[in-house]
């Protein structure tokens, strides 16, 4: 299995819409890896990471651990990450889990779509929401999609893990105290 990162964007803001175009062109037996463009890998060797991950675990959804994510998930928050913005600290601490590739924990709701590798097989059987799910936010999918189509993975007996060994830095919110993710 080969995984292929990608950075879906969607001038739309229909980012249901933008995953299932990607993950159309990705070959039968591989997996996407969904990047926000606000994420930066820190290892020099986070391909082969994500590769290792995906061979190990290929009919699961996976996602990593991070800096700065939304607090409601939990399990995708490292604890022992440097609380400073300074990324070299962050790089260390990065390379510090990367021998443990093994080592998954099941992810429980609800999750931060910041990273996640798709199999497409999976996918197959179950695609991203193209309308929003969520009547007050408006027609289009552009917050939420992550948790609508995890809910719907788990719900169908397919396991989220968490990749103990990739630590990435998300820059979500740094500069600001809003609520709001995406401006």
């Amino acid at each position: 299995m080969r995984v292929w990162i990608r950075t879906p964007f969607s001038t739309e803001k229909n980012l249901g819409k933008a995953y299932n175009e990607e993950m159309q062109m990705i070959p039968e037996g591989d997996a996407a890896c969904f990047i926000d463009g606000d994420l930066m890998f820190l290892t020099h060797d986070y391909g082969n990471i994500l590769n290792d991950y995906a061979n190990l675990y290929p009919n699961s959804v996976l996602v990593c651990r991070m800096n700065r994510i939304n607090a409601k998930a939990t399990g995708q928050i490292d604890q022992y990450a440097p609380t400073t913005s300074d990324i070299a600290d962050h790089i260390k601490h990065a390379n510090s889990l990367s021998s443990s590739r093994a080592v998954t924990r099941l992810q429980m709701p609800p999750v931060s779509g910041a990273l996640m590798v798709v199999p497409k097989s999976v996918w197959n059987k179950i695609k991203f929401a193209e309308q929003q799910p969520y009547e007050d936010r408006g027609p289009f999918n552009l917050l939420g999609v992550d948790n609508d189509w995890t809910n719907r993975v788990r719900a169908a007996g397919i396991e989220i893990l968490t990749m103990e060994g990739l630590y990435c830095w998300h820059t979500y919110r740094l500069l600001t105290n809003t609520n709001k993710h995406l401006l």
